[in-house]
């Protein structure tokens, strides 16, 4: 049976929490997700007013799935893609790559101007959203900082 492409629900966002489980146990990402975690993450995008989500089907199975948020900017409306995953069963068959160009054509007829996202500076990831038309940004980096509590935090 073919694999369709279509947009996702809230309840098959939920259900994806399992792909991203297995998808980046895995190198090269090897995240101890949970499923109680991937659950809440899903939760939490699949409730974000305005979201878009696509699903790859086979058997009305979920094989992959891609998640879009709006973000508007001085740029303009734009896209930002927090969550891409396909079972590793599934990874080599160009299914990331139709996820990807679909989420890509509805966000187009939605009226969003441009997609970006956050992932691997290096290596295959990074080659993939290249060869899919993403460039690295030169101005921007990620600033990170652990969030401890202590009495002069809670002032």
């Amino acid at each position: 049976m073919p694999v369709i492409f279509q947009r996702i629900n809230e309840d098959h966002a939920l259900r994806a929490a399992a792909i991203i489980v297995k998808a980046y146990i895995g190198p090269p990402w090897n995240e101890a997700w949970t499923l109680e975690r991937a659950t809440a993450r899903m939760g939490e995008l699949s409730t974000t007013p305005g979201w878009l989500g696509v699903g790859a089907l086979e058997n009305g199975a979920l094989l992959g799935f891609a998640i879009g948020l709006p973000h508007t900017s001085a740029a303009g409306r734009g896209l930002y893609i927090p969550e891409i995953a396909v079972l590793p069963s599934h990874q080599g068959r160009g299914i990331g790559k139709q996820l990807l160009r679909f989420l890509e054509a509805e966000a187009l007829s939605s009226g969003f101007s441009s997609a970006w996202l956050l992932s691997q500076s290096e290596g295959a990831t990074a080659e993939y959203y290249k060869a899919s038309g993403y460039n690295q940004a030169t101005k921007l980096r990620i600033y990170s900082k652990p969030l401890k509590w202590s009495p002069e935090s809670a002032r």
